[in-house]
């Protein structure tokens, strides 16, 4: 279980490595050599971003005290606005 940011980033990139591994597998490796290799890993990938996705949602319900809106022109200004991608 996923306790810290720093756990939740290890697992993050634990996941980009197995991946990478995945991609390469598929180039050397016949469909059913593949499946068969594949299969245990994308189980691992899966159980990691489960983790993950718990641990990024745990206590949603529990507000920040400490958190306020940014002022007008703050976050959603400038490059702030745009759409996070991997």
């Amino acid at each position: 279980m996923i306790q810290t940011d720093e756990q939740m980033l290890l697992a993050q990139q634990c996941i980009g490595n197995l991946r990478r591994v995945l991609l390469e597998a598929r180039k050397v490796h016949s469909r059913q050599d593949y499946a068969r290799m594949a299969e245990p890993i994308l189980l691992e990938v899966q159980q990691r971003e489960q983790e993950i996705l718990e641990y990024l949602s745990r206590d949603l319900e529990q507000p920040v005290a400490s958190w306020t809106p940014p002022a007008a022109g703050g976050l959603m200004s400038g490059t702030a606005s745009k759409a996070v991608t991997c």
